[in-house]
């Protein structure tokens, strides 16, 4: 039977904050102080030797007071002086805001007013302190072989728990999803300690009690049959699953990828960064690495067998960190779209991250850092950016039915459209039939997709193609010829005032593409320049189109 070795953070602060105090030293050159004084008292004495007199409190006969340092026992010896003590600041007890929440959760997605509520997740790990009171658990199960209490006897599972879900209320800290309901399933023992078989059994414990995710900050050097069946048999069962990749000590050799159970296709991969959005160098990296989440000194509830209160909090480095952080965001997903396949909330994990490293997924970063939802609406292709630019133009195409995307549900915005594509969209726009047909096109066969649309636009005066009967469906088009075909699909007037710095009358496209920028539907770039013989992309000619469709997405 295998042994689990979980990878507590190696960079282990051991603060613990019951209450938290953050006042200031006092300056060397002057302090404030409580002076007890006879009651009646004259303070003319009493003021030649203070900068300032805050309060008098004449029921109690004290004055409060700054002084200089190097007048303190002047003052007490003064004949109507009984008493001085210093005057202690003071501050609200207030919850620590952990650093890593705002680079998960946005003020655009905080404003959604998401906090996981009736979004079920078990911890598998070494159970959580249910008496902390920035907890609240819902339930839990043990399987380690000395206790059947769920109760965290090392403090790993109860700084994890925080993270997901610590109360928002006036102390500690707050969770991602501090109204997620939290399930604490022991599998490690007091070391952090335990067996594949005991985490197993947790994970079919969270598929018989129905839960939506499973977090797993624990890792294992090897897998095994049964645990990535059982991992599995819950991810058919419409359960997310989180782990952590893994720390190490030492640098990973070329090709090395995550740890079990984070490196199986059925769960999500979490890698960890710093403060400063740069991998952290103790996580694993890998091809199977999903996403990053904040990971290093992170603020969290915890359980310290060395104090005797229940409110402890600490801070801990770790990608068992990180890993949290992901499942109380996809909590908010799944809070948000409550009837969105898993598989789909998945995909939605994987395009709102913000893209780190590498352009696309790598090992390092994996698809990015982690994003909690920005919109309540629902992306109609799953590789739309719930807040890009672009994102409510090309649903808008979509709802009314002008785009499709790809069999698998992409659009793959950044690719650049192509001729047959742009007519395609124009020609729905117009109520074209689309039927398939012979063109007068050498190289556009009847049974081409776009063969319809391609012949009724010929028809209509709209295209012409190239000078050997070609039309080059799959080219890429431009964007000078991207306002020609607009102009005439429109019927856009002829513009003679100049609007771009690259666009000369000489062109063949310069009274179209400014006839493009009166109609509001492109003002090109920053620069003053339009680039008309760059090719287009898929983003960019779905908005145009958008723009032309509906006055609300025009220019102002």
């Amino acid at each position: 039977m295998k042994k689990i070795i979980l990878l507590f953070s190696f960079i282990l602060l051991i603060l613990v904050f019951p209450h938290q105090s953050f006042a200031q030293e006092t300056s060397n050159q002057h302090e404030r102080v409580m002076i007890g004084i006879d009651p009646g008292t004259d303070l003319t004495e009493l003021k030649k030797y203070t900068e300032d007199i805050h309060h008098v409190f004449n029921q109690i006969s004290v004055v409060s007071a700054t002084i200089p340092a190097a007048n303190k026992e002047i003052i007490q010896k003064l004949p109507h002086v009984k008493w001085m003590e210093d005057d202690p600041e003071i501050q609200t007890e207030a919850q620590q805001t952990n650093w890593g929440l705002p680079q998960v959760v946005s003020q655009q997605s905080k404003a959604l007013g998401l906090t996981g509520k009736g979004v079920k997740i078990a911890l598998i790990d070494t159970g959580v302190n249910e008496k902390h009171p920035d907890l609240n658990i819902a339930g839990g199960v043990s399987f380690v072989e000395y206790t059947k209490s769920y109760e965290d006897d090392n403090g790993h599972g109860t700084h994890v728990a925080g993270i997901i879900g610590a109360l928002d209320n006036d102390i500690g800290t707050v969770g991602i999803a501090p109204d997620a309901e939290l399930y604490a399933i022991k599998a490690l023992d007091a070391a952090g300690n335990g067996r594949q078989a005991d985490m197993i059994a947790g994970i079919e414990w969270a598929i018989n009690h129905q839960v939506d995710i499973i977090n797993i900050s624990i890792t294992s050097k090897e897998g095994s049959t049964a645990l990535k069946q059982e991992l599995e048999k819950a991810y058919s069962k419409g359960i997310l699953i989180v782990a952590a990749a893994g720390n190490t000590l030492k640098p990973l050799p070329l090709g090395t990828d995550i740890l079990y159970p984070a490196r199986y296709p059925s769960v999500i991969g979490v890698g960890s960064i710093d403060q400063n959005g740069q991998h952290s160098s103790f996580s694993y990296t890998g091809d199977s690495l999903e996403v990053v989440a904040p990971g290093n000194k992170i603020y969290s509830t915890y359980y310290n067998p060395l104090t005797d209160t229940e409110d402890d909090y600490a801070y801990d480095t770790g990608t068992s960190m990180a890993t949290p952080f992901v499942t109380g965001t996809l909590a908010l997903y799944k809070q948000q779209f409550p009837t969105l396949q898993s598989s789909r909330i998945r995909s939605l994990l994987q395009t709102n991250a913000i893209d780190l490293g590498a352009p696309g997924k790598d090992p390092v970063y994996g698809y990015g850092l982690v994003q909690a939802p920005k919109s309540t609406k629902l992306p109609a292709l799953t590789d739309l950016k719930a807040d890009a630019w672009y994102t409510d133009e090309i649903n808008y195409l979509v709802e009314n039915k002008i785009i499709e995307g790809y069999p698998d549900g992409t659009f793959y915005p950044e690719e650049l459209v192509t001729r047959a594509e742009a007519v395609t969209m124009i020609g729905k726009t117009l109520s074209y039939e689309g039927t398939q047909q012979r063109t007068v096109f050498s190289d556009v066969a009847p049974t081409f997709y776009a063969s319809g649309y391609i012949a009724k636009a010929n028809a209509n005066g709209i295209i012409t193609g190239y000078e050997n009967n070609q039309f080059k469906p799959q080219d890429p088009i431009i964007r000078g010829d991207v306002a020609l075909i607009f102009q005439r699909a429109y019927g856009y007037t002829n513009s003679q005032k100049a609007a771009f710095s690259d666009v000369k009358p000489n062109m063949y496209y310069y009274e179209a593409v400014n006839a493009l920028k009166d109609a509001h539907i492109s003002n090109g770039y920053e620069n003053g320049t339009f680039l008309p013989n760059q090719p287009i992309t898929r983003a960019e000619f779905a908005v145009f189109v958008a723009r032309q469709l509906n006055d609300e997405f025009k220019l102002k």
